[in-house]
């Protein structure tokens, strides 16, 4: 456990993006066709798997260099922006992302049923603890997701609201190291989850174990939280204590404070990462209509070059998949 305030280029509030959209990488002409030549080629040989050997990008090399030491090493997150969607099918659009993708992490599965990618549409499935929140229009709390890193690809806008929020997860800890340190022990031994559906029949619907919300490996922070399987823990017969709530609801306030986060508008062909692992993020509400339909394809990434191998929740969805896990059983 670190007991002094992280600094690092990830500590920062949404009001220290005042000016400009600097984690914006605009894509070049040259880019855009050096990337929808080697699309072409993946589909033409039927590629099932993507990596930088068989997806080369020479000419955005060093565009995705730099967007990917942001992630690592900068603030957290990065947006690639300029690709031309309309010009494209989805089979095209998909694959041009999978393919930059492979420049940035592995791809791996999601979820319980083995799908690697996935459409965050609105398929007006109710957001309980018998779903995942992607396949419903409604507010999503600040969450971490299940990778090392999460791609999302714009393909369509909503007609009013659907917002995209990042928080920085190290500077949660810092104000919580400051504002409540006696509330980081709860947080550091974490919670159990509710696993939503994503689990064998007969398995527990729960973790087996609590989930930080912070830990450390390698001295490095990871934050895993999602107040909700937190929260439906009861509909199990397992009740949070008073102490709990308090810790929750506080920590819950601080994401809503003013300033404390950034907010963004996806543009219909951006790809935006995020280390999940240093940034929280979190969706409002939104409506479509016969003419705007907000549809986000999303990649889950594994990166082996990081600086930090935590344990997610990648496992809690799809155990044994992650990185983490795979190093914990060779030890």
């Amino acid at each position: 456990m670190s007991a002094a305030p992280i600094k690092e280029s990830n500590v920062w509030t949404g009001d220290d993006f005042a000016e400009g959209e600097s984690w914006i990488h605009e894509l070049s002409p040259a880019m855009i066709d050096e990337i929808a030549a080697a699309m072409r080629r993946a589909l033409a040989e039927g590629r099932g798997e993507f990596a930088p050997e068989n997806f080369p990008l020479p000419e955005t090399q060093v565009l995705l260099g730099a967007a990917y030491d942001e992630i690592e090493n900068g603030r957290g997150f990065s947006v690639l922006r300029g690709w031309p969607v309309d010009d494209y099918s989805y089979e095209e659009n998909v694959a041009a992302f999978r393919g930059i993708g492979a420049h940035i992490g592995e791809a791996v599965v999601q979820n319980y049923e083995g799908e690697r990618l996935v459409d965050v549409i609105d398929k007006d499935v109710e957001y309980s603890h018998r779903s995942r929140g992607y396949m419903s229009n409604k507010l999503l709390p600040f969450h971490s997701d299940g990778a090392d890193l999460v791609g999302l690809l714009c393909l369509g806008t909503a007609a009013k609201g659907g917002s995209n929020l990042l928080v920085s997860a190290t500077r949660l800890y810092n104000t919580v190291l400051e504002e409540k340190p006696e509330y980081m022990e709860t947080l550091l031994t974490g919670f159990y989850h509710h696993r939503r559906g994503q689990h064998d029949p007969g398995e527990d619907p729960l973790s087996p174990e609590p989930i930080p919300v912070f830990a450390f490996y390698g001295g490095y922070l990871h934050c895993c939280y999602n107040r909700n399987p937190i929260d439906w823990v009861e509909k199990e017969g397992m009740t949070l204590s008073d102490h709990e709530v308090e810790v929750l609801d506080y920590f819950d306030g601080l994401l809503q404070r003013p300033g404390m986060a950034l907010s963004m508008q996806f543009r219909r062909g951006d790809m935006q990462f995020v280390n999940n692992f240093v940034l929280l993020h979190s969706r409002t509400e939104y409506r479509d209509d016969a003419g705007h339909k907000r549809h986000l394809v999303r990649l889950w990434l594994e990166d082996p070059k990081s600086k930090r191998n935590g344990k997610g929740l990648l496992d809690l969805y799809v155990p044994g998949s992650s990185r983490f896990e795979t190093a914990q059983q060779a030890e």
